[in-house]
């Protein structure tokens, strides 16, 4: 048993027969409070199952209290001892409809409702225009904000119990009313008439779902009329009503609750008058401020001489005294809305907590109370539960987003690490608060990018939002026969989450289709098919292997296969729900999705849990359609899922393993976290005075309703809601709070943020809490300060436990070259070693001696170009005679050598191959018709300048008789697509170093003796069709050595000897390496390494 403290124990001493208000902070024990007394009612002698009930404000905090009530009897119940308002609501009429032997309603979901709403407000669109008439923009008609107040107005109209055509003649009674007084509290007439129009919608929309969906009620609706149902003696109500967070209850629920107290209900109402949330759902009730005058309001007599009974509680458990002091000066804060004695209950010392808790029994319920914590249920504290230790407030100002994010991950991932030595927490035991929904999301997906597992918990699941959601409907809908997918539908899902494509892979498909189909058809003599027809055939005829042997060919293959699969499930007489079952089983997803949800880790695990929830979403849509038997045509259901926007609170089982939550403050209804880190305090975003709410003006007709004046929210009561809002975050935490905000130029902090200056702090660290992260953060400050001793042990430790990145072997740029030795110097007792230059390098060596050396040393990247080319030269070394087919046939003997990535790459360059033996067989037919001489091909030859042993192979060695001397010509051979000019020909170095082999006699020349009488020339050859510009091939001719030109080019080749034998190389970064036009190797070492900050 707990041990329960003074206050606490007055509240177990209420009389079950009599309304009772509890009233507590944050932490002072409530829901156990709540949970104890449920148990001890139903001790009582001549009480039964269903006696007592318990009213939870949402369905996870019903759940996990559900639990707890189990666990305090011990045995089991009969039926849900724990409710929601909508649950209960639901029971009696399920109740109410048994009895009369009538259909039980069904739940008009909020997507339906805001279609059928759309679709009204389009169609009345129209016939205003028709007749010229028209009030608001129709842009704003058409919007999701005026849509969402047209259903807010329709469920003040339940909640107060009206039709819209009664409230439109109760408005209009009120202005008549209005004119012939003086004074009036009577709405604003132009409102007003703006309420009459809107009613006069919602009389048209409810009366085509009349007709449409006649079994289906809003969730407002089930509120109005189970309270109806149990006024009429149709169902009972319980003995004792037992409600937790009554300061969340709304206008429809007080009315059943109301209903209740009518038929003989004792009504206990626990909370805080501080920490409603709903304020977007409507005004708030008072019950915690007169729990006798609201039930009174809402229609229960009370018998004579009836009293409230009233407790306090005055000791907070769930926190330490600095958490507990900060809660309640926000408190103060706040406009008091049901009293303000509870704001004074204090924090108990470590050590009273667990006398008062008794020891042992107090430990073991903070334990369980930490398990249902874990599983992301809602966790209010025990009577005797207490801070595991740390009792901390901080507010932090970050210069950027990221930086925010940052600091949270590195705080929630020390945590669980149990640093400092701090007792580890698990994921489940930390939250993080988002002021919107849209944000919950992103700042989820970044955390999760941060190794820190999330998950969301901010008001149920948009499937539309899911892009393997969008894709499987299309799928279904296809296989189903109600949409067929077109080519380019097909591609969209190969480039999405089932194909999985990206865009290039997907435009390869197109081009890779396109090029077989067009070579079938040069074959078969017929017109190709187009793209779109290819794609399609290929879907719809999946054959034993791909359209295309490709990802992409194999991806649409795949799409077919599940289109066919689910098609004859359907054709089979299987349901919607089998079809879709028959789909995903063929998308083959499942198990690398959870592969990835298990084991995984960062955002790549998240997304794997976020779409596999998504996926079970899906499959429950379609099996609640199914066991409801609804008469909603399944194409409705399907395009609702699409259109939908309203997040859906589905029954599917979510996964449950350890993540942070991430969550809006409503989602942190019932529920507390020994960390909680609170972001989004921004100027303009939290508080967001915004009026709410301002095109229909619901609050004011509400107000009106309950007797006040119809008047908007001020900015204070606004002011007030917000503050709420961030009262109900701060006070979820037991151990640790820590506020964030951003400030740099496009972002300031709120006002609330200022409400912390007590507890400033600056510096939290923000370096990812990884092992590399600590790496790159020890090793910057060893670069900062390498007498950093911490640092330097801490990357001693890394480095022992081989973490990557942690020894300096590791670190990039800092060690010594491994020699420094030039690249050609002979050992002590050698000779000096001759330097090998090739021709074809000079002019490269000269140009950036760091671009030579690195293709000299392997570094270099090859092209298929430059492999074309090899193919080529093979071409013009091997064939013999100049037949162009016989070319092409020894460059396509080789064609598999040729690294191409995708098919239509090859086609282009065949293409280039043919027209290249073309020009080299143009070249050869027109130099046997002239008379010259083949002297040699791939002729060598080797010959020593100083230093230099200057070798190469020349591609051709021609040789011209005639009166006035015999002429030898080297030819070099080119494929390149851009020729040299002239002038650049005649200075050629390649060139020049061939024709001084030929006159120092290092070629083979035969029978032609190299002397005075003999003259040499040397020329480029280009057949690539872009140099040759329509011809078949281009010549640039160089004309002989002179003496002098011969005597530089020695000294040229000698220059470049020593370069290349150097023990350093220069990047001339200016004139060639950061050129684009001219790229080189060298560009390796100017791009910024990663480590670059």
């Amino acid at each position: 048993m707990i041990a329960f403290d003074t206050s606490q124990q007055r509240v177990l001493a209420l009389d079950p027969r009599a309304h009772a208000r509890v009233l507590g902070a944050p932490g002072t024990g409530k829901t156990e409070l709540l949970v104890e007394s449920f148990a001890r009612a139903m001790a009582l002698a001549g009480w039964e199952e269903g006696d007592a009930l318990v009213l939870a404000p949402n369905r996870l905090v019903a759940a996990s209290l559900r639990e707890r009530v189990h666990k305090r009897l011990d045995r089991a119940v009969g039926g849900a001892p724990v409710r929601t308002a909508s649950s209960f609501a639901f029971s009696v009429l399920g109740r109410a409809a048994a009895t009369a032997g009538e259909a039980p309603p069904r739940l008009l979901t909020g997507t339906v409702q805001d279609e059928a709403i759309a679709e009204t407000v389009e169609a009345r669109i129209q016939a205003d225009a028709a007749r010229g008439e028209g009030g608001l923009a129709t842009d704003v008609l058409l919007s999701a904000p005026f849509r969402a107040e047209l259903r807010e107005l329709w469920r003040v109209l339940d909640d107060f119990g009206f039709t819209p055509a009664a409230l439109a003649a109760s408005l209009t009674g009120a202005l008549a009313e209005a004119r012939n007084l003086a004074y009036s509290a009577g709405p604003d007439p132009g409102l007003a008439a703006r309420w009459v129009e809107a009613l006069d919608v919602l009389q048209d929309v409810q009366q085509g779902l009349e007709q449409s969906r006649a079994q289906e009620v809003s969730s407002s609706g089930l509120l109005r009329l189970a309270a109806q149902a149990i006024r009429d003696g149709q169902a009972p109500a319980p003995r004792l009503l037992l409600i937790d967070d009554a300061q969340e209850l709304g206008e429809g629920q007080l009315a059943l609750v109301a209903a209740c107290a009518t038929a003989g209900s004792a009504v206990w109402a626990f909370g805080d008058p501080d920490l409603a949330t709903s304020a977007f759902q409507g005004e708030h009730t008072r019950v915690l401020a007169g729990l006798t005058a609201e039930l009174v309001r809402r229609g229960w007599t009370p018998p004579p001489a009836a009293a409230e009974q009233l407790v306090v509680l005055d000791t907070v458990y769930r926190h330490g005294a600095t958490i507990r002091g900060f809660v309640r000066g926000l408190s103060t804060r706040i406009g008091s809305a049901g009293g303000a004695a509870h704001r004074a209950a204090e924090s108990v010392p470590v050590s009273v907590a667990a006398t008062e808790a008794g020891a042992g029994a107090g430990a073991e319920e903070a334990v369980d109370g930490v398990a249902d914590s874990d599983r992301g249920g809602a966790t209010p504290p025990t009577a005797g539960r207490v801070g595991g230790g740390r009792d901390s407030v901080e507010f932090a100002r970050m210069t950027s987003p990221a930086e925010q994010l940052g600091a949270i991950a590195h705080r929630m991932r020390a945590r669980k690490l149990g640093l400092d030595s701090e007792r580890a927490l698990e994921w489940g035991e930390m939250a993080v608060v988002c002021r919107t929904r849209a944000e919950v999301t992103r700042v989820a997906r970044l955390l999760a990018g941060h190794q820190v597992p999330t998950g969301v918990a901010a008001g149920g699941i948009v499937l539309r939002e899911h892009q393997v959601v969008r894709e499987l409907v299309a799928l279904l809908q296809h296989a189903l026969g109600i949409a067929t997918l077109d080519a380019q539908g097909v591609l969209r899902l190969a480039g999405g989450v089932i194909g999985g494509l990206d865009a290039v892979a997907v435009r390869r498909l197109r081009g890779g289709l396109l090029l077989d189909e067009r070579r079938a058809a040069r074959e078969e003599a017929r017109e190709p098919l187009t793209v779109d027809e290819l794609v399609f055939e290929a879907f719809e005829f999946p054959g034993p292997s791909p359209a295309i042997d490709s990802a992409g060919g194999r991806a649409i293959r795949k799409l077919g296969l599940m289109a066919a699969a689910g098609l004859k499930v359907r054709e089979g007489g299987g349901t919607p729900r089998e079809v879709l079952w028959a789909l995903w089983d063929g998308a083959k997803l499942a198990d690398r999705w959870q592969q990835e949800a298990i084991a995984g880790r960062g955002l790549r695990a998240d997304e794997a849990n976020r779409s596999l929830d998504a996926v079970v979403g899906l499959f429950f849509a379609l099996q609640r359609h199914e066991e409801q038997d609804s008469e909603q045509p399944i194409a409705d259901l399907l395009d609702d899922i699409l259109r939908n926007t309203v997040p859906e609170d589905s029954l599917a089982q979510r996964s449950e393993r350890q993540t942070v939550t991430v969550t809006t403050p409503q989602g942190m209804i019932g529920r507390e976290f020994s960390l909680v880190a609170v972001i989004g305090v921004q100027d303009g975003s939290w508080p967001n005075l915004r009026a709410r709410g301002s095109l229909l003006g619901t609050a004011a007709l509400e107000r009106w309703l309950r007797g006040g004046e119809a008047l908007m929210p001020s900015r204070r009561d606004t002011t007030h809601d917000e503050l709420r809002l961030f009262l109900h975050a701060c006070s979820r935490a037991r151990d640790e709070l820590l506020v964030a905000a951003v400030a740099d130029e496009n972002s300031h902090p709120s006002p609330f943020f200022g409400l912390g200056s007590d507890f400033a702090v600056t510096g939290l660290p923000s370096s990812r809490l990884t092992l590399r992260g600590i790496t790159a953060a020890m090793r910057r400050r060893v670069v900062e300060d390498a007498a950093d001793a911490t640092a330097v042990i801490s990357l001693r430790a890394l480095a022992r436990a081989d973490v990557s990145g942690a020894h300096p072997r590791d670190w990039y740029g800092v060690l010594e070259p491994s020699t420094t030795a030039p690249l050609y110097e002979p050992a002590a007792d050698e000779e000096p070693r001759p330097v090998p230059v090739s021709p074809s390098q000079l002019e490269k060596a000269e140009t950036c001696a760091l671009d030579w050396v690195i293709g000299a040393l392997g570094g270099g990247a090859g092209s298929v170009q430059a492999s074309l080319g090899t193919l080529v030269h093979h071409a013009l070394e091997t064939v013999e005679g100049h037949d162009p087919d016989e070319m092409l046939g020894a460059i396509f003997a080789e064609w598999k050598k040729l690294p191409f990535d995708a098919e239509w790459e090859s086609e282009r360059a065949r293409r280039t191959a043919a027209q290249m033996a073309g020009g080299l067989s143009d070249y050869l037919r027109e130099f046997e018709a002239s008379g010259k001489e083949l002297l040699g091909q791939e002729s060598g030859f080797s010959l020593a300048v100083g230093r230099a042993e200057l070798r190469g192979i020349a591609d051709r060695l021609e040789v011209q008789r005639g009166g006035s001397g015999t002429e030898v010509t080297v030819v070099d051979l080119k494929t390149g697509r851009t020729p040299a000019t002239k002038p650049e020909a005649e200075e050629h170095v390649q060139l020049q170093a061939y024709q001084l082999g030929v006159l120092l006699g290092a070629f083979d020349t035969g029978d032609v003796e190299v002397g005075a009488d003999v003259r040499t020339a040397a020329k480029l050859l280009y057949v690539h069709p872009d140099a040759a510009r329509g011809k078949g091939y281009v010549l640039r001719e160089q004309s002989g050595l002179s003496e002098d030109a011969r005597e530089q080019l020695v000294a040229r080749i000698a220059d470049v000897a020593d370069t290349m034998a150097a023990r350093a190389f220069t990047a001339r970064v200016e004139h060639h390496c950061s050129d684009p036009h001219r790229p080189g190797n060298c560009r390796l070492h100017i791009i910024q390494a990663v480590s670059h900050a």
